[in-house]
């Protein structure tokens, strides 16, 4: 299942599952300041809901473009 919350009013948080292992993950998706087109994805293992959790996760950043993040919902959809 994939749920999404938004913790701040333009951060999406998307819930799935590791593409390869299977075990939950957590993503944050966040427009880029001046950049319209682009947005930073920070990835960390488990489903976390928490603020508090979440600053201490390890955490993998990228930043990318509409598509990709479409792409990037989309596969977690599939998983679910």
């Amino acid at each position: 299942m994939v749920r999404g919350i938004a913790t701040e009013s333009r951060t999406a948080v998307v819930h799935g599952m590791h593409p390869t292992r299977g075990y939950p993950v957590t993503c944050r998706i966040t427009p880029v300041p001046g950049r319209p087109a682009a947005f930073l994805v920070e990835s960390a293992d488990g489903q976390i809901d928490d603020d508090d959790a979440w600053q201490y996760a390890a955490k993998e950043s990228l930043v990318v473009s509409v598509e990709q993040v479409l792409e990037l919902v989309e596969s977690i959809a599939r998983r679910a």
